[in-house]
C-alpha cells in the first residue's frame, strides 16, 4: 500500500497506532508548566513541495518561521524562542544560505523571539524544518475542541490572495513570492480575547479541511453559510476552500461577533454541508493525493 492510496489523515492514525499513544489533534504541543502552558509548534517545507529554489530565499526564511509562529497564534499564545533544523545540496551557492537567514532574522526580531541554532545536513533537496517555543497562561488558551451547537464559525479575514497568486504562477504571470507570503494573526488576538472563544486552528490546508476536522473531533456538524473569498465566483470559492495556504485563524464562538467574517454554524450531526447544502465532495489539501499539485 502507497502512501496516495491512504492520503495523510490515515497515515498520521497509523504511525500513531505503531507507536502507541494518542494524537492530540492540535496545531501545537502543550507541556504543562505550572500556572503556564509550554507551546511547541513544529513545521517542515521542502523543496519542489512548498517553493522553487529560484524563489527569493529571503522569503522563504521568513516562511519557515511565520508558518510555525501561525500555529502559536491559533493557540492564542506568544513566541519566544526559533529553532531550525536545514538540510542543503553541497553544491548550493552560500548566498542563498545567507538569504534564508536573513529571512529568519528579520522575522524573529519582528517577533521578538530569540534564534537558538539547530541543527545542519547535507541533502539534495533544500529541506527546512522550524521549531517555535512559545507559551500562554493556562486558562486563556484556545483550542481546537470545545465548539458545540449553536456556534458559529469565524475567519479572521477574507481568503483568495494565496489561492489567487498560485493561479497566476501557472499561468506565467505574478509574483510567486506571493504565495509564500503570510502574516501570522497575532494582531486579531486582542479583539479575539474580547469575546468567548470556544475553539480555534489555523487555516493552513484549507477551509474545508479546517472544518472538516473541527467537526469530527468535536463530534458536531458544520453548515457552510457564506462565501468568505475575496472574489465571488463560485469555482474560485471552491478553490480557495481547497487550496488554503493563507494562514487565516478558524474560530468559532457562541457570540454573533463584527469584524470577522463569518463562514457558517456549528450543528447537530455530524461532517460539513457546503453552501450547495451538500455534504463535502472533497476534504480540502492532503499531502500525498494524486490531486495535488506540487511544484
Amino acid at each position: 500500500m502507497k502512501l496516495m492510496d491512504i492520503g495523510e489523515r490515515k497515515t498520521i492514525d497509523r504511525i500513531w497506532e505503531v507507536i502507541g499513544g494518542k494524537n492530540e489533534d492540535e496545531d501545537v504541543h502543550f507541556i504543562d508548566s505550572g500556572d503556564y502552558y509550554t507551546l511547541l509548534a513544529i513545521d517542515t517545507l521542502n523543496e519542489g513541495i512548498h517553493f522553487k529554489r529560484d524563489w527569493d530565499p529571503y522569503t522563504i526564511g521568513k516562511f519557515l518561521v511565520d508558518v510555525n509562529l501561525s500555529d502559536i497564534a491559533s493557540k492564542n499564545g506568544r513566541p519566544h524562542e526559533f529553532m531550525a533544523s536545514m538540510s542543503f545540496p553541497r553544491t548550493l551557492d552560500l548566498d542563498y544560505v545567507e538569504g534564508i537567514a536573513e529571512g529568519i532574522r528579520a522575522e524573529c526580531g519582528k517577533y521578538g523571539m530569540k534564534f537558538s541554532g539547530g541543527d545542519m545536513k547535507e541533502s539534495g533537496l533544500i529541506s527546512l524544518t522550524g521549531l517555535v517555543i512559545g507559551g500562554i497562561q493556562k486558562g486563556k488558551e484556545f483550542r481546537r475542541v470545545g465548539a458545540r451547537p449553536g456556534d458559529f464559525v469565524y475567519i479572521t479575514n477574507k481568503v483568495g490572495k494565496q489561492e489567487k497568486a498560485m493561479k497566476e504562477f501557472y499561468s506565467g504571470s505574478g509574483i510567486p513570492e506571493d504565495i509564500i507570503t503570510i502574516e501570522p494573526r497575532f494582531d486579531v488576538l486582542g479583539k479575539m480575547n474580547e469575546h468567548k472563544i470556544t475553539s480555534c486552528l489555523d487555516n493552513s490546508d484549507g477551509i474545508y479541511k479546517s472544518l472538516e476536522l473541527l467537526a469530527r473531533i468535536n463530534g458536531v456538524g458544520i453548515t457552510i453559510k457564506e462565501n468568505v473569498c475575496l472574489e465571488r465566483d463560485e469555482k474560485f470559492r471552491k478553490f480557495c476552500y481547497t487550496f488554503g495556504g493563507d494562514y487565516e485563524l478558524i474560530f468559532t464562538s457562541p457570540e454573533k461577533i463584527d469584524g470577522f467574517p463569518l463562514i457558517g454554524t456549528v450543528d447537530d450531526g455530524t461532517g460539513v454541508i457546503d453552501l450547495d447544502g451538500f455534504p463535502l465532495s472533497t476534504k480540502g489539501y492532503d499531502h500525498f493525493s494524486v490531486d495535488i499539485v506540487n511544484f
